[in-house]
């Protein structure tokens, strides 16, 4: 019956993960047609995703207040930082939400080397979530490999990114208010894929 129980817990977490890749998508979506109505149906689900991770973590105590296994134990302990870090994923949605918000509000309008940089830097986190959301779903280890496979080169671009967004902010190439928020939008997508990699380390310690 546990074993039942956190087979659906796992089920209510790949949907979990479904809702939080479908966010960041919707939220690029937003971001290159200059959409607010597309935008705020993300904040809705952001609220969505959150009470998703209350009640997944409210079940998983239950769970582990009974009589389980040593393995179920260790289960639990990683399916509840998978749903956390989830959790944390969606937040960094939300934050990128609002400053796009205010880019397409205040009309502010990237150099059209920040914006190919930006969809590049997007097109490598969105893989490794889908990758992550792929493993939980198909259970599945290689996706979970996959998605750790980029990591080093995920930190290296958003370095190689800031730092030509600084000679071109020397340059007068951007402007400040707009560069500002082309550093907001690469740091939590960053933001993003550290959680991501978190959430595939934890993938394959399960059993």
């Amino acid at each position: 019956m546990q074993n039942q129980n956190l087979e659906n817990i796992r089920e209510s977490i790949r949907e979990m993960a479904d809702l939080a890749l479908a966010m960041l998508d919707t939220t690029f979506d937003g971001f290159m047609k200059h959409d607010l109505d597309i935008l705020s149906g993300v904040l809705k689900e952001e609220q969505r995703l959150n009470e998703m991770e209350s009640t997944i973590v409210r079940s998983l105590v239950g769970v582990s207040k009974s009589e389980i296994s040593r393995s179920d134990k260790k289960d639990i302990i990683l399916l509840t930082s998978i749903a956390a870090d989830l959790e944390q994923i969606g937040d960094y949605v939300k934050d990128m939400v609002e400053r796009i918000e205010i880019k397409i509000q205040e009309n502010l309008l990237f150099s059209e080397e920040a914006f190919t940089e930006y969809k590049h830097l997007y097109s490598v986190i969105e893989a490794a979530l889908s990758d992550a959301v792929n493993a939980l779903k198909m259970q599945d280890d290689n996706f979970a490999k996959r998605s750790l496979r980029d990591k080093e080169h995920v930190d290296t671009l958003v370095e190689k990114y800031r730092d030509a967004h600084l000679q071109r902010l020397m340059a007068g190439i951007c402007d400040p208010r707009s560069g500002n928020m082309f550093l907001n939008l690469i740091d939590f997508t960053a933001q993003i894929f550290h959680h991501t990699k978190i959430v595939a380390k934890n993938i394959l310690k399960l059993k």
